[in-house]
């Protein structure tokens, strides 16, 4: 059966598919009108190198420095990337009522990280992506200062946006109603369609007539007296005449057979008769 089979067919069924189409909306319906939006966060932190550059110092002479401004500043953007994605950070925040859907992606030319944060609503979208730049730029400094680095070399992370950046997303809502509808659709063709054979199926019931019972095969009549000569004959042939004291029993049998003359009680031998 194909689709425009298919399509003939709800439209000959309609009083079965109808109903089941008017279900399908209705729970469509009841289901935008339950699942809420989410709100996405986009916040943007870059890493600044230190506005002094640090002075040229006698070689022969040992002088503190940060490692991480030879290293270069991504290698410290994707550190602190690592350190915020981190699995107890993520379930910190989740017990704490933040979000726990969000996502950080490194810029691949400049020291620059996004955080987007998917929160229920707007003020936990905010929150969340102000908590993840914190835990962000104490790992910055954390990681420096673990290695000594002077405070005059120190790298800062600065936030570029207002943190106003909050925009509503539908997208959920749409992933449950083309499930909710699409279900609803191959339920309604599915149940049309039996629906349709079990009709067709009980139409061919009521029309089929009623069985004759066949009749038994006739059985031919045996014509018996006390043997003193059984002779067999043939269907159709003139039964023999009895003579005087003599009793025959006569055998009907089926044209095409052999008569055969049994012999009688006194000894004489049967004879055949064509």
């Amino acid at each position: 059966m194909d689709f425009w089979d298919l399509t003939k067919l709800m439209f000959r069924r309609w009083y079965v598919s109808v109903p089941l189409f008017l279900v399908a909306i209705g729970a469509t319906g009841f289901v935008a009108s339950r699942v809420e939006p989410d709100y996405v966060a986009t916040s943007y932190v870059q890493l600044v190198p230190p506005a002094i550059t640090p002075k040229a110092v006698d070689d022969t002479k040992a002088s503190a420095r940060n490692p991480w401004l030879d290293l270069g500043l991504a290698s410290l953007t994707k550190a602190g990337m690592i350190s915020v994605q981190d699995q107890k950070v993520v379930k910190q925040l989740h017990d704490a009522g933040f979000s726990d859907d969000f996502t950080a992606t490194q810029d691949p030319q400049l020291p620059i990280v996004t955080f987007e944060v998917i929160g229920d609503d707007e003020a936990q979208a905010t929150l969340t992506s102000e908590r993840l730049i914190k835990h962000f730029s104490d790992t910055v400094g954390t990681l420096q200062k673990d290695y000594g680095a002077p405070k005059d070399q120190m790298i800062t992370a600065r936030r570029l946006d207002l943190g106003d950046n909050i925009e509503e997303s539908t997208s959920k809502v749409k992933r449950a109603l083309i499930a909710v509808a699409g279900v609803g659709a191959l339920l309604a063709a599915a149940l049309t369609v039996a629906a349709d054979a079990l009709l067709r199926r009980r139409s061919r019931k009521k029309a089929a007539p009623a069985e004759t019972p066949t009749p038994a095969p006739e059985v031919p009549a045996v014509a018996s007296v006390l043997p003193k000569q059984r002779t067999a004959v043939a269907a159709g042939s003139p039964a023999p005449a009895a003579s005087a004291g003599d009793e025959t029993q006569v055998i009907s049998r089926p044209p095409g057979e052999e008569t055969v003359v049994l012999p009688s009680p006194g000894g004489a031998n049967g004879s055949k008769r064509p």
